[in-house]
Formats: C-alpha cells, sequence, structure tokens
C-alpha cells in the first residue's frame, strides 16, 4: 500500500464492494401471488415467459399450472437484454408443494426457447437440472408444504456446453416418469442466479496404505483431504485405472490375481463432480496363491489363440455349448488338427431368430495385427435352425433372447433355456427344453419346454436360463450335487440377486413331463435381493458387487482331480449409474434433456447401467461350496469366488472387450469364450484358452500361509470304538463348520461351529448310531479378521 494515494484507495475499495455484492444471488424473477407483485433484480430483466396455462397463486406465493397438462405443455422464465453467461455461475429455482403428497421431480432448462420444449426441435435445447443439495443427483424430493430448489451449473464443455450470451431463462417442470398431476401443485416461486457454483478441484488424500489380505484382496486406506467443500466419494485406482468406489476413507479391491505388484492411488470428489489429483502412489503385492489342490489354479489357464464364426452368426452367439461326438467325435477326420467336436451355437439375437446351428473346431491363430483374414473360420456343419418348442414359439412378444445351451452325449439330447431379456410378465416365464436327433436338428423332437420350480410361487424370471451347464460325468468328482444340470444368470441392476444366481435341476430325457410342466429345483447360488441395498451397500452380495456387472456365462471346469464352477464376463469396477459412458452421464428417475443427447461411440446401444470401466474376468467357485448350499450347510449368499482371472485385455477385438458366452471341452481341457465385436458389424470371435493342472500344494510346515488342512487320525470305529477323531490347523482365527454327510449328499451331522483361535485341533466324531457304509465330511471355516474363506476338500470315512 506504500506509496499509493487516497484516490488510489478508493478505486480499490469500490472494486471490493462490487465484487461483494456481486457474490450474492440475484433474483432473476421473484413470482408474486399477481403480476403486479413479480420482482427482478437485474438490470434489463424484466421480461415475464409464461404459458397459456400457468396462473398466479397466493398460497406459495408464485405460478403453477391449472386444469390439465402434459409432460411438455408448461413453461415459466424470465427474459430481458443480452447478458454472457460463465462457467461458475449457476441457475437456482426455488419450488413450493403446494399438497399433501410427496413428489419426486426435476425441471428443464432452456437459455434459447422462450416457448414449451419439443422433442423434435433441435434449436431450442432444454437441459436437466439438478438437486441443489446434491449435484449428482438429476432428481429432487420436495414434502408436503415445503421448498426444494433444483439447480443448473453452467459449463463450458460437453453436451450442457452453456457459456455464451444469452437473453432469457425459461423452465419446465419435470415428474418422475412423465407423471402431470403434480403440476397442480408444484409452485415455481423464485429463478436466481448465483455465481458460486463449485468449479474449484478438492485436495487430495494422504497418508495412503495398502496391505494385502489374502492372494485376491487388498485393504486401502487414507486421511480425508482439506476441501473447499465436502468431499462426498473417493475413486482409487489400480495401475493407472478406476479400480474401487468408496464413500469412506477405506476400501478394499477384490478379484486382484496372486502373487502380483500392483500400483495405487486415490482421488478425492465433491458433491459437484471434481476429482482431486491422485496420491502419491504405493505399490502392495498380493499373497501368494493358497488354496487346496482340488481346486483350479487360474495361473494354468493359458491363451491359445482364436478364430471366428461367419455372417451367418453375426450379432448371435448369445449361447454355445461343446459336442465331443461332432464332426467325426475325438478320433475321426475332424479331429485330424488337434481340435476334434464340434459346437452347437445360437445365431442372429432377434425375435424371430435365436436359432441354432452346428459349426466345426477349427485351429486357434494368435493374430497380433487384429486383422480377421490372420484367423481361421469355422466350417458350418448344419444351418441354424428353430429348436425351440411351439410353447416358446408362441410367444407374442420377444425383445432379445437369453439362452443357454448344454449337450449331453450319454442322452444324446440338446438342452437349451430360453428368456426374455427386458419383458418378463405372468405369461413369459422362462424356461428349459430340448430335442434328441442332433445330427439333423431341422427334423430333431423337440421336447418341453418347462418352467424352473413353480412361477406362480417361485419366480426366476431374472435369474435362470442365461447360463445352462452340467457336473463332470466323472462320478469321481468329490463335490457332484444331487442334480445334475444347472441353469443360472446375472441380470445387471442387481435384478437376478447381488451376484450370479445358480439353480439344479436333474435331466428331463427318461419320461419327460407335459409341456409347460414345472421341473423341481434346488439352489446353489442365490445373493441377497436387490430391494435390500440403497446404491452403496449390498447385504449378502458377491465382492465387489457393482449393478454394472456383466456375468455372461458359466461352466464346471475339470481338469484331473483338480475342479471348479467359473463365471465368466465383464467385471464393472469403480461407481456404478444408470445412465451412459458419455462423459459419465447418469440417467436417474427424472432426466429431462430435450434433444435426448446420443453417445454414438461410447454407447451404441444407448443407455444402462454404467461403471467408471469395465475388464473381462473369469471368477472361479469352489464346487464344494455349491455342493454345501445344495444341502444346507451354507446360505446361498455365503459362497465367494476363491480365485480370479483378469483376462489379458490385449487379446480381444473390440475395444467394447464384451464377453457373450463360453463352454469348456472337458476331453481336451479347453475353454472357448465368444466375444461380441460391435464395431465389426457384430462379428463373433471365439477365443481359445488351454487348462492345465497346476501344483497347488501348501507346505504343512509353513503355518502363516497354511490353509484348513485336516486328516482322519482314526478311520475304522467298531463297535468298541464307534469314534473317528478329525484333526485340523487353522492359519487365524476363523469360525469352523465341519459337516458330516452320507452317500446321498445328505447332511448327518454339523459336528462344530464355532470361533477358533489359529492352531492345530482335534474334534471327535462319534459314529456308534450310524449304520455301516461310507460317509463323507467336509470342513468350511471364515476367518473372523480378514473375512477369508476356505473349504476344505471332502473327505471319505469308512463305519463298520
Amino acid at each position: 500500500m506504500c506509496g499509493l494515494k487516497g484516490k488510489d484507495l478508493l478505486v480499490i475499495f469500490i472494486c471490493l464492494i462490487t465484487s461483494f455484492v456481486y457474490s450474492q444471488p440475484v433474483t432473476l424473477i421473484d413470482f408474486g401471488s399477481e403480476a403486479s407483485q413479480n420482482e427482478f433484480g437485474l438490470d434489463g430483466w424484466n421480461g415475464v415467459l409464461l404459458s397459456d396455462n400457468m396462473i398466479y397463486i397466493g398460497s406459495g406465493n408464485g405460478v403453477v399450472v391449472t386444469g390439465e397438462a402434459d409432460e411438455l405443455s408448461d413453461f415459466r422464465g424470465v427474459m430481458g437484454t443480452p447478458r454472457q453467461f460463465n462457467k461458475g455461475e449457476r441457475i437456482v429455482v426455488t419450488w413450493y408443494n403446494n399438497s399433501d403428497d410427496v413428489f419426486f421431480f426435476t425441471a428443464r432448462i432452456s437459455f434459447t426457447d422462450s416457448h414449451q420444449p419439443d422433442e423434435n426441435e433441435t434449436a431450442g435445447n432444454w437441459y436437466t437440472m439438478r438437486s441443489f443439495d446434491d449435484y449428482r443427483r438429476t432428481f429432487s424430493e420436495i414434502q408436503p408444504h415445503s421448498n426444494a430448489a433444483t439447480v443448473f451449473n453452467i459449463t463450458n464443455k460437453g453436451v450442457h456446453k452453456t457459456d455464451s450470451i444469452y437473453s432469457l431463462v425459461n423452465v419446465n417442470l419435470a415428474i418422475e416418469w412423465g407423471e402431470t398431476y403434480p403440476k397442480n401443485y408444484v409452485v415455481c416461486d423464485k429463478i436466481g442466479l448465483y455465481d458460486d457454483a463449485d468449479t474449484t478441484r478438492p485436495g487430495s488424500p494422504y497418508n495412503l496404505s495398502a496391505q494385502a489380505v489374502s492372494d485376491l484382496q487388498v485393504e486401502v486406506t487414507w486421511t480425508n483431504p482439506e476441501s473447499n467443500r465436502d468431499v462426498e466419494e473417493y475413486l482409487v485406482y489400480v495401475n493407472g485405472e478406476v479400480e474401487g468406489y468408496s464413500r469412506q476413507p477405506s476400501a478394499t479391491l477384490y478379484f486382484l490375481e496372486p502373487d502380483t505388484e500392483y500400483r495405487i492411488t486415490v482421488s478425492a470428489v465433491d458433491m459437484s463432480g471434481n476429482e482431486s489429483e491422485q496420491t502419491d502412489p504405493v505399490v502392495v503385492a498380493t499373497d501368494s496363491y493358497n488354496h487346496s489342490n482340488d481346486l483350479i489354479n487360474p495361473e494354468g489357464i493359458e491363451y491359445l489363440g482364436a478364430f471366428y464364426l461367419p455372417e451367418e452368426f453375426s450379432w448371435g452367439g448369445e449361447a454355445i455349448t461343446y459336442n465331443r461326438d461332432g464332426d467325426g467325435g475325438q478320433e475321426g477326420e475332424g479331429a485330424s488338427d488337434g481340435y476334434p467336436g464340434s459346437f452347437f451355437v445360437m445365431n442372429l439375437n432377434q425375435p424371430e431368430n435365436g436359432l441354432v446351428g452346428e459349426i466345426s473346431v477349427p485351429v486357434p491363430v494368435i493374430s497380433e495385427s487384429k486383422n480377421i483374414e490372420e484367423l481361421n473360420s469355422v466350417d458350418i456343419l448344419q444351418d441354424p435352425v428353430n429348436t425351440r418348442p411351439d410353447n416358446i414359439n408362441n410367444l407374442e412378444y420377444v425383445d432379445i433372447w437369453r439362452t443357454g445351451l448344454k449337450y449331453l452325449p450319454e442322452e444324446n439330447a440338446l438342452y437349451s433355456s430360453w428368456n426374455i431379456y427386458y419383458t418378463v410378465n405372468e405369461e413369459k416365464h422362462p424356461t428349459i427344453s430340448y430335442c434328441t436327433d442332433v445330427t439333423d436338428l431341422a427334423n430333431s423332437t423337440k421336447y418341453g419346454a418347462w418352467y424352473l420350480g413353480d412361477p406362480a410361487q417361485f419366480p426366476l424370471d431374472a435369474a435362470v436360463s442365461d447360463y445352462l451347464f452340467s457336473t463332470p460325468p466323472d462320478l469321481a468328482s468329490s463335490h457332484l450335487p444331487i442334480r445334475r444340470l444347472i441353469t443360472g444368470r446375472y441380470r445387471e441392476g442387481g435384478l437376478s440377486g447381488l451376484g450370479p444366481a445358480m439353480y439344479a435341476f436333474d435331466p428331463i430325457v427318461v419320461d419327460p413331463p407335459e409341456a409347460d410342466a414345472s421341473l423341481e429345483i434346488t439352489t446353489l447360488l442365490e445373493y441377497g435381493p436387490v430391494t435390500e441395498s440403497d446404491g452403496y451397500n449390498y447385504p449378502n452380495s458377491i465382492d465387489a458387487y457393482n449393478h454394472a456387472d456383466l456375468w455372461r456365462d458359466a461352466d464346471w471346469i475339470k481338469v484331473d482331480t483338480q475342479e471348479a464352477v467359473m463365471v465368466i464376463g465383464n467385471k464393472a469396477r469403480g461407481d456404478n449409474w444408470y445412465g451412459y459412458y458419455g462423459e459419465h452421464m447418469r440417467h436417474d428417475w427424472v432426466y429431462a434433456d430435450i434433444p435426448y443427447p446420443e453417445f454414438y461411440e461410447s454407447d451404441p446401444d444407448g443407455k444402462g447401467w454404467r461403471s467408471h470401466n469395465i475388464i473381462p474376468m473369469a471368477v472361479f467357485y469352489n464346487p464344494a461350496d455349491l455342493y454345501a448350499v445344495e444341502q444346507g450347510a451354507m446360505e446361498s449368499y455365503e459362497p465367494q469366488p476363491y480365485a480370479a482371472l483378469r483376462i489379458d485385455p490385449d487379446v480381444f477385438w473390440s475395444e467394447r472387450k464384451e464377453i457373450f458366452s463360453a463352454c469348456y471341452d472337458e476331453q481336451n481341457q479347453l475353454l472357448y469364450v465368444v466375444e461380441f465385436c460391435y464395431e465389426m458389424e457384430g462379428q463373433l470371435i471365439v477365443h481359445v484358452f488351454e487348462v492345465n493342472y497346476v501344483e497347488s500344494l501348501v507346505a504343512v510346515e509353513d503355518q502363516t500361509n497354511l490353509p484348513v488342512e485336516f486328516e482322519l487320525c482314526q478311520n475304522y470305529p467298531n463297535p468298541f470304538n464307534p469314534s473317528t477323531t478329525i484333526r485340523y490347523g487353522l492359519p487365524e482365527e476363523s469360525r469352523i463348520k465341519i459337516v458330516v454327510y452320507n452317500l446321498l449328499g445328505e447332511v448327518v451331522t454339523t459336528l462344530t461351529d464355532e470361533i477358533k483361535k489359529a492352531g492345530y485341533y482335534e474334534d471327535v466324531f462319534n459314529a456308534g448310531r450310524l449304520a455301516s457304509g461310507i460317509y463323507f465330511f467336509s470342513i468350511y471355516s471364515e476367518s473372523t479378521m480378514s473375512k477369508r474363506k476356505h473349504s476344505a476338500v471332502r473327505k471319505m470315512m469308512l463305519i463298520k
């Protein structure tokens, strides 16, 4: 201030006062109980915009619709001399609910249209306003005889770019689901101009730390940043991509791979969507693979290459199954290239299609350049034909098929499951059917279709008929459910429950029932209902649940003595929302943009459940856990994947890396994964993986990494010593349950169900009251600290 004269000081003082005054809200229009009582606060802005169906009312002091109105027939606003609107400013509209009801609503706002919105016009853009309390929401809740506000931030980019010169601000009321009667009660009180829109990035979190808690989980913690606004959420980045989402300063990352280093950073996001810079990275390595040797180790899954399907199957591929007897079988002419058998696969997925054909298995090729001419194509052995029974073909309307296929060679039967993606109602429940004489699909005999369970009492409309697979034919498998066939589905948005679902049923070749009968089913996997979630907390869900997950297929994988139930698809990461990838645009209950924005490059199929990104992934369940659910020893929501495989994204040809279906050839240990390539006119690329046996025993001496190990100390009870001692070791404090089964898979007894500390224990099973014979027992444990779950190999004991 030294050297300044009084006049200079006065100029600075005046500038400060002007800035202070401008930072206060400016009333564009405050509607009174009549036109003469309207108040204006911006020089040159005193023209009123009102549709003919608007009236002034004293209750609420504002304007409201009178008589009947449709969704777009009303507007209210203000106009004046042209003015520059800038980023950092926002328009706030205050409303009053003159009724006894609660309404969910928003408003459309336009800076160029002086009349009502017109969906067929592109000159007058209307934009969705948002909640004054939380700008992330596109709707507001207004209580009876109370006020609420909607807000629109001026921005300088994207489809809502509005930093320009305008001479009007106009507002149209939008009610949830296009309702109109609330317009007679929601009064527009005031339209204001603020210059306090939050455009400042929050401060970065700090004190970031990460610790592995298992071979597929890492826990991350950090300290809240300082911010100009309250931080609402955090994004956790792994190797530069969004992986996790949290509303607290901590997160657990799931489905990582064993013995792998990950680079982790975290950013903070405020309610206006401003994201902070990421923290300095920390590097953490997951534990080594730590599961019993009877489970598939994903480390042994090796990529062999791909082949493609001809145009007849483009835009299809919803279902595929391996036929070991096709194309000459395992030793015929089709096997000369080392890839015997054939596939049954579904073609174009349209209402009148969904046909099934047979194709050969060519040699896979790795094409680094993603050149289709470098790949081998299949031979069509049977043209696609309709394999559906009449009661499916007669459905009045089908939008998109969701189907599964499974060929059982011992029955010479091709099973198929049929569901409808969007429209499933009281007359359209998912079904199971099959056809025989598969060497001539066009003339095969069709049976069914049958419902799964009683659809009137136990509807599974969104939870079945996308997966269709069977247990291995090898009866020596230690975890075979009583029922041989398994169906299931994951329907995004949690409509199938908070994770993939699976149900078992019996083959139907012997004495098939009449069409439309109900088949008995047994639950193997069923997570909690979406109605118990709040959009952030998901009780009784699969780990890392996300509404945008796309778990598209499942199969029972078996190599030698190792096995697993694999679920494969695209795993969503970060937060989830219903809307678009483009600009991460949400489409909540009320969404009001006109013209409706399109993001053709990022969302060619339109809106849906979205997340920050997705990756191709397979997760693996311990079959013993599903068996335990079937037998009542575990709740249906308790099984969690014991391992995950993050499939190398570079093997995929489409930017979307979208997996449609998969099947497994147990004879040759080959996994086939169908990729749908939207950019290539719906081309289907089939990727081939070899599943290898990998020894994964953990040394008993290494107690720090010891899984649940146990043994029979005395395996042959007799009348004088009718007991068996079971010894087991625990690597950490765990809840232990030991379950004994008979040969039918029925639970005989539960030996213990309690929390025990790390160490070795012996439990005694008294078999004195049991009949002579063979019995099995399994041990289940869940760590009380890390929530890691182990299911040990089922052991056999002989009772004499």
